[in-house]
């Protein structure tokens, strides 16, 4: 053997374990693909299950004056925290030291609400307005 025909046969052999690597490569690439599109599957699952366990909850205290401190837990949905500010808005009240926490599928909103008009409506009344509002949401 000589130089020539030993470079030529290291080439080809490089060339066919290049080839290799590339087709082993793409295998690997569609099997993470499969395996991430199952993960996601699962995950959503998940999340729909969870989400759907999720009742809503609501708390409402009279403070003083026209002041009410409200504590919601509901279900996460795509627009909910906006529409409940801005149904609190129209009912004429500020909001004051809003906190917004989600987690699992669930949303726990706490804020004290001061009414800029007089004749608020009591924590009953403000309780079963928002549970009704919030299962329409």
């Amino acid at each position: 053997m000589n130089k020539g025909t030993i470079i030529t046969d290291a080439i080809s052999y490089i060339e066919e374990l290049q080839k290799n690597v590339d087709e082993l490569s793409d295998q690997l690439r569609k099997m993470e693909a499969t395996c991430v599109k199952d993960e996601k599957i699962n995950l959503e699952k998940n999340d729909a299950e969870n989400e759907m366990k999720i009742k809503p909850e609501i708390e409402v205290i009279h403070i003083n004056g026209t002041k009410l401190w409200i504590k919601i837990v509901m279900q996460k949905k795509r627009g909910v925290i906006t529409r409940l500010m801005e149904i609190m808005s129209a009912l004429g009240f500020d909001l004051i030291d809003t906190s917004i926490t989600t987690s699992k599928g669930a949303v726990l909103v706490t804020f004290s609400a001061e009414g800029i008009h007089v004749g608020v409506p009591n924590a009953a009344q403000m309780k079963e307005f928002l549970f009704k509002t919030i299962n329409n949401i």
